[in-house]
């Protein structure tokens, strides 16, 4: 017994290095963009091999205040909650509630647009983004008295616009709609018989252990809350914004606030799905997270296909990986995975401007530290 906690002490240490070695190389990548962009607050996960290799924050939670983003600060992930509306829907697929080709008017028969096309509308297309449905991302576009009754109000309103592409459309940055997934919030909500965010907070959030999570940012402690940017084009001033985007129609499609602590547990239990060689009661099987990982449907001249939730680079430089961004008002977030390696990685940021560096840029350059390793 006395040699097996050596080994353990040893190991612990041996972990306890690495994870202080990488905090210093992260830290080292992370500060000059920060200074450059001009970000005041961003928190970084990275997970590997079942654990987590590292969650800390950086700069502050307002910009003047003495208050250090770590790993529980809560920021918006804004569209990386597609990611978990799309699970909710495979879980009701799994038990036959669901078919993914079955018309969205089998599940809503009450649901109408202003040209018959509407009919033919599946739910597979409004999880790939094929649906032609517009974008109406608009705070002002309905203004629902409750949460319970925001997504059908959406889809009331719905029925005075008319489709922006025949159904099925060929995929393209211009099919993109935020508004597919708001009605797949709805569908969940009917079949569910709950609102979305209790169907969410019972079969996701709670199952996976983010405790810290909700789509109501009331629910979310005051200390712990990320106070959104703006930067000033012509001045370059950077302040805190006034505005919150918490918007009830759009909970399904980018309104669910989080933090590293919590989405490093969502990428662990989603790469241990993924790994069958180990025993794991997921939140979703296998079988439908794979799906949810195979390229669905592609955009023309591009290496980056959508599956269903999920979008899927095939890179030259960095391998097969899996992604999801967000943006809105005061807010940008990255979420990748690289399920081969067992590799994670999150990026949450108090600021939409810097978007392109927190999505293009901090992400590659931290993969960059693991890279070899994953060649070797």
């Amino acid at each position: 017994m006395k040699y097996i906690n050596i080994i353990f002490l040893f190991l612990t240490l041996q972990l306890s290095a690495q994870s202080i070695d990488l905090a210093t190389q992260v830290e080292a990548v992370v500060q000059p963009y920060m200074a450059e962009e001009g970000i005041v607050g961003l928190a970084v996960g990275v997970v590997q091999d079942g654990q987590v290799l590292l969650s800390s924050g950086y700069g502050t939670k307002e910009i003047g205040r003495d208050a250090p983003v770590d790993s529980l600060t809560n920021f918006l992930t804004a569209s990386i909650s597609k990611l978990f509306t799309a699970t909710a829907i495979m879980q009701l697929h799994e038990q036959g509630r669901i078919d993914l080709q079955g018309k969205v008017t089998d599940y809503l028969p009450e649901f109408t647009m202003k040209d018959d096309r509407y009919k033919d509308i599946t739910v597979y297309q409004l999880l790939t983004h094929t649906s032609g449905i517009a974008n109406y991302f608009n705070p002002r576009f309905i203004q629902p008295p409750h949460d319970s009754v925001a997504l059908s109000m959406f889809a009331e309103k719905l029925a005075t616009k008319k489709l922006r592409f025949e159904p099925g459309v060929s995929l393209s940055e211009k099919t993109y709609s935020n508004s597919g997934y708001n009605m797949l919030g709805l569908i969940i909500e009917r079949i569910a018989g709950c609102s979305f965010s209790a169907y969410m907070e019972e079969h996701l959030l709670s199952p996976v252990g983010m405790e810290n999570s909700s789509f109501f940012i009331d629910s979310i402690p005051v200390e712990r809350r990320s106070i959104p940017h703006r930067k000033q084009w012509l001045t370059g001033r950077i302040s805190p914004s006034d505005y919150y985007p918490d918007i009830p129609q759009d909970k399904p499609c980018g309104n669910l606030n989080s933090c590293t602590a919590d989405l490093c547990k969502w990428m662990l239990h989603n790469l241990s799905i993924y790994d069958t060689t180990k025993i794991h009661r997921g939140v979703i099987a296998p079988s439908s997270l794979r799906q949810m990982w195979t390229a669905q449907e592609e955009i023309d001249g591009y290496s980056t296909s959508v599956g269903l939730g999920w979008w899927i680079v095939n890179s030259a430089t960095y391998g097969d990986y899996l992604f999801h961004v967000g943006n809105d008002p005061g807010f940008s977030a990255t979420l990748m995975l690289w399920p081969e390696h067992g590799f994670g990685l999150v990026l949450l940021c108090n600021g939409m401007y810097p978007m392109d560096t927190v999505w293009n840029k901090i992400p590659f350059a931290i993969v960059d530290l693991f890279k070899k390793e994953w060649q070797d």
